[in-house]
Parts: structure tokens; C-alpha cells; sequence
């Protein structure tokens, strides 16, 4: 079984382009986040995690995906890089650095 890629997808945007408080960006954001089983389909993606921390227009995600070309794709195309400012990157779980840096 081959090891998929994990990535952690941080977010943040404006209180002015906050889909709370934004008419425009609500109207697109409603009109393309119904395509997001759709559309990780297309990219191969599986949600691991999604949280957001409201007050502070937040957004995290934990996503396993072939790239990140491929996470890239599905956040245009869902809309959500519209009004995020968006940073991808690759992880991997403690454990298996701690692993390597013990000799275990």
C-alpha cells in the first residue's frame, strides 16, 4: 500500500470578504461549495479535517492528496481561493520524526 501525501491547508481572509458579511462573496461562495464530494473525486483528495475558527476568519484542513498541485485545483475550483489567502503544506505525523531522530 503506497503512503499518501498529508497535507495541513491553513486559511484566512478578511472580515470584508467574511461570506457572513460579504452579499457578493456569500453568492459565489453558496454556488460552488456544493461541488466539493464532486470535486476532491476529480483530484483525488480526502478531507481528513476541516475546522475554522470564526472570529478570527480561519480556516485549517488536514488533507491527504497525490500533490499539492492537486490541492491547489480543488480550492480554486470550490471557490474558497476567492477570498482566502491560502498556505499549503506537506506534513507528517510526530510520531514517525520522533521514530527517526530516537533510532527506533
Amino acid at each position: 500500500m503506497k503512503d499518501v501525501p498529508v497535507f495541513c491547508v491553513n486559511m484566512k481572509h478578511t472580515v470584508e470578504s467574511c461570506p457572513s458579511f460579504n452579499e457578493t462573496v456569500k453568492q459565489k461562495f453558496k454556488g460552488l461549495i456544493g461541488k466539493r464530494e464532486e470535486l476532491a473525486k476529480k483530484y483525488d483528495i480526502k478531507i481528513l479535517s476541516a475546522y475554522t475558527s470564526i472570529l478570527d476568519h480561519l480556516m485549517f484542513y488536514v488533507i491527504e492528496a497525490p500533490s499539492q498541485q492537486a490541492i491547489e485545483n480543488y480550492f480554486i475550483d470550490i471557490g474558497l481561493a476567492f477570498w482566502n489567502d491560502i498556505e499549503i503544506r506537506l506534513v507528517k505525523p510526530v510520531s514517525e520524526v520522533m521514530k527517526k531522530v530516537t533510532g527506533e
